[in-house]
């Protein structure tokens, strides 16, 4: 009997994701975050418009948690709006988003210890450039400023490794090795 009352408590425990943009009306018919249950602001940006038959596709290559970030965070400023007009940002538009989702997803992009390092480079290592080899020890992990590094062997031989910042999450670089015949890291 006890474990039914348990499980309840440990399911509402458990962090939720949520859909982009989910929101809920209130009574007074004002759009609230659907997480936070606080009002949207209206923030006026630039997006890319329909330009001669052409799509555009916006996404931030360097921050490879970005997608893993909002789905914990569903009405932060995403990464297709410019606060500034130009290049292919030439349409206005109006984005609602909830300042708290902003603020958390700006925290989870952060890598602020050695551990979130290890996860970080375990994650991007072998989608950018890893052919999706996964990363196996030893792990060397330094901590330069705001840089991290994270040097390790791919479980294909190769060496790998990647710089990138504490504060923001973003990738600054990336170094892999190659195989030789006898599938050994070269050094």
């Amino acid at each position: 009997m006890r474990a039914l009352l348990v499980l309840p408590l440990l399911l509402a425990a458990c962090e939720t994701t949520w859909r982009e943009g989910a929101s809920i009306t209130s009574s007074s018919g004002q759009r609230l975050c659907a997480k936070h249950r606080i009002p949207l602001v209206a923030l006026h940006a630039w997006e890319a418009g329909p330009s001669h038959g052409y799509v555009y596709l916006v996404h931030d290559v360097d921050h490879p948690y970005y997608g893993v970030a909002e789905q914990y965070c569903p009405n932060h400023i995403p990464e297709h709006i410019s606060f500034a007009r130009g290049g292919i940002f030439q349409q206005r538009t109006t984005v609602y988003y909830c300042p708290e989702c902003e603020k958390e997803f700006r925290e989870r992009l952060r890598v602020p210890d050695e551990k979130h390092a290890l996860e970080f480079a375990q994650y991007v290592l072998p989608i950018y450039g890893g052919g999706g080899v996964a990363t196996r020890p030893p792990y060397q992990i330094n901590l330069r400023g705001d840089v991290w590094t994270v040097s390790c062997f791919l479980v294909d031989g190769r060496k790998a490794t990647i710089k990138f910042s504490k504060e923001k999450g973003s990738v600054i670089s990336t170094e892999y090795g190659k195989r030789n015949s006898s599938n050994q890291a070269l050094e």
